[in-house]
This record gives C-alpha cells, sequence and structure tokens, in this order.
C-alpha cells in the first residue's frame, strides 16, 4: 500500500529512546537536542506585533522581502557571504526544511552524496527521500570529530554530486579548523562538486579561531547551499522557521518546490525572525556561556567514570562518549542505562554506523539534571564494566 520511499526512511533513533521512557518515573532526559530556554521577549513582542499588524496572509514563496532583506544583512555581517535578498535567499521551515528542499532540487537518483557518519539523522533520510546513494565519511574521535579533505576524496566517485557538512556538529560537538575547511572548499571546486553546508549550531562555539563559512570562500559561492536554523540559537525550535542561501538558479527552484509542499513558512515565524537578527543578541551570549558552564560539568563527570574516553565538545550541546570498553551494542547498552538508572540517553549508532561505540548526551538541560544523570551514572557503570570483563 505504501510508496517505496517510505521503507527507505527509517524512523528517528532518538525519538525512539525518548518514546521508549515516556510514561516511567524518575526519568532523566538528555536525549532531544532543545535548548531549555524560551524564546526571547523581544521576538515574541515582533511576533505578536506580527499578528496585530495583519500579518497573517500568505506571503512570497520564498518570504517577506523585508525578512529576507534583514537576513542578508546577518550573512554579511556574521559569514561573510554576500547574496541577493530577492534571488539568493529562501525562508524555510526550519532548517529542516532548508535541508529537504536542498537535496530535492540537487540530487538526482543515483547521485551520490558524501554526510558526515556519526552525523545528523535528517542527512540520510533526506539523500535517501532524493534517490540518492549516501555515502558515509567516518568522523573519527582522534581528529576531534572532524572531518578531512584526505578521508573525502578518497569516497569521491564519478557518481559524486553533493557534499554535506555540518559543523559544529550533531552529535559529536566537533568542530573544524579554517585551513581543513580551505582544503574542503579547493577539493570542492576541483572535483565539481556541490556542498550543503548544515550552520544549526554556528552560534554555538566554544573557543578557537573565529569560523569561516565555506559559501564565502572564493570560486564556493556558485556551489554552496548555506543552511541556517533559529531553532537552536533563539530557542526557537516550535516557530519552525530558517532560511538557506545559495545560487539563484538553486534558490529558484528551492521556491518553485516548496509553492508545492508548504507554500511558505508562516508570516508570524518570518517576522519573528527578522526581529532576531536585527535586535539585541545578548540571548545569545547567555546561552552559550551557560553551555559552556554544562559542557565543562559533564565533560569532567563523564571523564571521572571508570570505561569512558572523552574530549571536551568544541561546539553545540552535545556529548560523544567513547564506551566501547562496556563491549555491548551501544543501543543495548543505552537501553540498559534507561531500565536500571532512569538516565535517557541515544545509542551512538543511531547517528550511523560510525557511531557505534558511542553514545550521545545533550547538555541543554539544567546543570542539576546533568549532575544527578553523572551521579547514577557514576554508581552504576564501573559495576557494569567489572562484569563485562
Amino acid at each position: 500500500m505504501l510508496a517505496d520511499r517510505t521503507k527507505l526512511v527509517p524512523a528517528s533513533e532518538i525519538r525512539k529512546m525518548y518514546n521508549m521512557a515516556r510514561g516511567r518515573s524518575n526519568i532523566l532526559d538528555l536525549t532531544v537536542g532543545q535548548p531549555d530556554f524560551d524564546t526571547p521577549d523581544f521576538i515574541k513582542v515582533a511576533a505578536k506585533k506580527a499578528i496585530d499588524d495583519g500579518y497573517t496572509k500568505y506571503t512570497h514563496n520564498a518570504g517577506l522581502i523585508e525578512v529576507r532583506e534583514a537576513l542578508a544583512k546577518k550573512a554579511k555581517r556574521e559569514n561573510g557571504i554576500d547574496a541577493n535578498p530577492e534571488k539568493e535567499i529562501i525562508c524555510t521551515a526550519g532548517g529542516m526544511g532548508s535541508l529537504l528542499l536542498a537535496n530535492l532540487v540537487l540530487v538526482n537518483p543515483g547521485d551520490e552524496v558524501i554526510y558526515p557518519d556519526p552525523g545528523f539523522v535528517s542527512h540520510y533520510a533526506h539523500i535517501m527521500l532524493s534517490g540518492g546513494v549516501p555515502v558515509p565519511v567516518q568522523l573519527k574521535r582522534e581528529n576531534g570529530f572532524a572531518v578531512r579533505a584526505e578521508d573525502i576524496e578518497k569516497l569521491i566517485t564519478r557518481k559524486t554530486k553533493l557534499l554535506v557538512i555540518n559543523y559544529p556538529n550533531n552529535p559529536t560537538g566537533g568542530v573544524i579548523s579554517n585551513s581543513e575547511l580551505k582544503k574542503i572548499a579547493e577539493l570542492a571546486i576541483a572535483r565539481n562538486i556541490f556542498v550543503l553546508a548544515d550552520e544549526a549550531y554556528e552560534k554555538f562555539r566554544y573557543g578557537g579561531e573565529k569560523p569561516l563559512n565555506i559559501g564565502s570562500l572564493p570560486g564556493m559561492k556558485e556551489r554552496t547551499i548555506t543552511l541556517f536554523s533559529f531553532s537552536k540559537s533563539y530557542a526557537m525550535t516550535g516557530w519552525r522557521i530558517g532560511f538557506a542561501i545559495g545560487p539563484e538558479e538553486i534558490v529558484a527552484a528551492m521556491v518553485r518546490i516548496q509553492e508545492h509542499i508548504l507554500s511558505m513558512p508562516t508570516a508570524i515565524s518570518q517576522k519573528a525572525a527578522e526581529a532576531a537578527v536585527t535586535g539585541p543578541q545578548d540571548c545569545i551570549k547567555i546561552m552559550l556561556d551557560t553551555f559552556r558552564k554544562r559542557r565543562d560539568v559533564i565533560t569532567k563527570g563523564l571523564q571521572s567514570i571508570e570505561g569512558i574516553k572523552v574530549d571536551p565538545p568544541g561546539g553545540a550541546f552535545y556529548i560523544f562518549p567513547d564506551v566501547s570498553a562496556y563491549k555491548m551494542k551501544s543501543f543495548d547498552l543505552a537501553v540498559k542505562i534507561l531500565d536500571d538508572t532512569g538516565v535517557v540517553l541515544v545509542h551512538g549508532s543511531g547517528f550511523g554506523r560510525y557511531g557505534e561505540g558511542y553514545l550521545r548526551l545533550c547538555y541543554a538541560v539544567s546543570t542539576e539534571v546533568i549532575q544527578d544523570a553523572l551521579g547514577r551514572l557514576d554508581s552504576y557503570l564501573p559495576k557494569l564494566l567489572k562484569k563485562s570483563r
């Protein structure tokens, strides 16, 4: 009865663990990547004003022009990307909307798409929905989970159409150096490959050099689609608003397809996004400082537990410890931890085959929850480790 494509797209393993914990008592949830902050008041005020001002109708399929103009200024100011707001920017239903549209307009059946593994679950899903062939490039702990140009090059064939990069990375928290990004750009130009840059966590970096955006590098504007989301940066997960920047021809095709899927993201969310990029940015600093402190707490706590190997993540709000010493499949270990301690986390294999042997913990929760979870894990895992020997 169902179309074949529905069989190709797996359900999210994040939601699988989340749903397994539903209805249980004394649960500590470290699964879903959602900031535990409320949307800043000035953004909510702008949305309420938008309703009062009559922004309750259809807009242009690419979004309101004044919103796209504000997004173009943001991209120039923060990302070094020059974009024509009329032809090279599209507002979408979250970063997820941009991701799907980009795949649909670029990937033909049989085209190969290189994507990070472990990586965000929808990267694989959208490649499959587009009829593409997913080609995972392994992110390695010894490299800080940063993709290397040399590893990408080994996977390129005459069928390679697109490369997906995502930094800071979900699920590992890894970041990439500017020097490596430049090597990847040179490779993409030399091998005539498009790049899909997923910048959902762009605001959450904990130090190091000021990051470059690959779309801002020489020769890359015409082959890069950059995806931005307001969900994480401004705690707007439920608003479903994001945007993409890319070459005119690609954005035009994304607009045509969006017209037949959802017309455009809601006008109210568009005006909220405009307020987000033009208003005060203190909210981001507050979140970043808070997440940095939580990162330090969870890293130190995990490092003190026997059998766990982990380094401080460079960005996002996830930590990805190596638990291979426990000699269990990561899913089995995650379920056992849930059943025996009430701590809900996600198995690394849920983010691709190279995630096996790891667990993902989201620390976008209170420090009290993190400390409680660490206490339970510290009391439980060393005993489990002894049984495995």
